[in-house]
């Protein structure tokens, strides 16, 4: 959720964050304690609210572990807190109420009557009037949001899914490369397993051919002996 800086928040709902981590049981033993005096309406911005669409329909829940909602539920006060209008209306009341320790029918009652002194002009229709326009406005902001954050999801999607498509094409072309160095191998095992079949005849013509050759030589040695012997003993 993005944090909006162009207006600090004026602590207006720090009652209602507090109660956020306040034990039930606590609550409920505060519920009927006597009202504080109305704080004093805080200083605050004025706001012109934009033309009211229709209602957004509720944005999905899913599950999430109680701490994160909880802390998120205080961003959600944060925003909210930089909608509010000048004057005393359902702010005001709303976080009155969450000062007695809990917002109930009492609460809520007994902030209205102390503060309708502060404010002549606070009635349960202005009442019920700032906390639906507060609703309303509050939806659009997290549903701009939530917009927002599904664009980036989109972005990550894509992201996501060329990466994949580059990783697939990758390990498509090393397994082409591994099947042609697989039979590349097998070829060059095969020519090993058949190097000595390959190379035997040749090695044999040519041990045949210097057997041959000795013995040719030795038969023409001896011949030539023999023509010498016949010389020496014949020629005077």
């Amino acid at each position: 959720m993005n944090e909006e800086k162009d207006k600090p928040s004026s602590g207006i709902l720090r009652s209602l964050k507090r109660l956020i981590f306040e034990d039930e049981s606590e609550a409920a033993a505060a519920a009927h304690a006597t009202p504080p005096p109305a704080p004093a309406p805080p200083q605050r911005q004025a706001v012109t609210p934009p033309p009211l669409p229709d209602t957004p329909p509720p944005l999905p829940v899913t599950e999430a572990p109680v701490s994160d909602v909880k802390q998120m539920k205080i961003k959600v006060l944060e925003i909210l807190e930089k909608l509010n209008e000048p004057g005393i209306d359902f702010f005001e009341v709303w976080n009155a109420a969450a000062e007695m320790g809990v917002v109930d029918a009492n609460s809520l009652k007994a902030a209205f009557t102390s503060l309708k002194y502060a404010d002549k002009s606070l009635t349960k229709d202005k009442l019920t009037a700032t906390g639906k326009r507060y609703a309303e406005e509050l939806q659009r902001t997290i549903a701009a949001d939530v917009s927002r954050k599904q664009q980036q999801k989109q972005l990550v999607e894509q992201q996501q899914i060329k990466e994949k498509e580059t990783l697939a094409t990758d390990i498509q072309d090393l397994e082409r490369k591994l099947n042609e160095l697989s039979q590349q191998l097998e070829i060059k095992q095969k020519n090993l397993r058949e190097i000595n079949s390959k190379y035997e005849p040749q090695l044999r013509d040519i041990d045949s051919k210097i057997v041959l050759g000795n013995a040719a030589v030795a038969e023409v040695i001896r011949d030539i002996q023999k023509a010498l012997d016949l010389i020496e003993s014949n020629i005077i």
